[in-house]
């Protein structure tokens, strides 16, 4: 499913950016909000972790259509608190929100930065002088795959849900049987 603008007007995917830098985290929060995402802001990882955990309990401070998990998360890497790998690290680790797509943009852009998040499994790692473009073209990018992922899980999971039933439905019949069988048997020999 492509994010367009019909789409946009149904569904606005939800963005969480986290940077320490309050110009820079207003400047891609506009930019995000004007190609029609909803954002959120957190100023180090602890916050946003608190935001995240927050969520799923019902305490979320968050406007009432942004209290649901992000649609994707863009973070810097050198953050006071809690820098942008251990974020990384404690997404992951949690089985509430391992799944959300997870982009370092951060002005960290030397190789061994770039392989170190990589490496890492993070979806995407960009510089901050990256352009606006390719910051929307990787965004829109890992939110379609992901899109994509929920389709064929969902599509799987009614694939099984549909042999199930036909198992059950089967398993019912033979257990019928079995007992007409027992039935008819049984006065036979009586």
């Amino acid at each position: 499913m492509e994010i367009t603008l019909e789409n946009k007007q149904k569904y606005r995917p939800l963005i969480l950016v986290v940077d320490d830098n309050p110009e820079y985290l207003n400047g891609i929060k506009l930019t995000l909000e004007m190609e029609g995402f909803k954002v959120i802001t957190a100023n180090d990882g602890q916050q946003a972790l608190d935001r995240l955990h927050a969520i799923p309990i019902g305490q979320s401070q968050a406007s009432p259509e942004t209290k649901r998990l992000p649609d994707l998360i863009l973070a810097d890497i050198m953050m006071p608190t809690m820098d942008g790998y251990e974020l990384y690290d404690r997404i992951r680790a949690h089985p509430y929100t391992n799944h959300i797509p997870f982009i370092f943009l951060t002005a960290k852009s030397g190789d061994e930065d770039v392989r170190l998040g990589k490496e890492l499994g993070a979806e995407d790692y960009l510089s901050k002088l990256a352009s606006t473009e390719d910051l929307l073209a990787s965004i829109r990018g890992k939110l379609n795959r992901a899109v994509q992922r929920r389709a064929v899980m969902t599509e799987f999971h009614d694939e099984m849900g549909q042999s199930g039933n036909i198992g059950g439905v089967i398993l019912l019949v033979v257990i019928i049987l079995l007992i007409i069988l027992a039935f008819y048997l049984g006065t036979l020999f009586t």
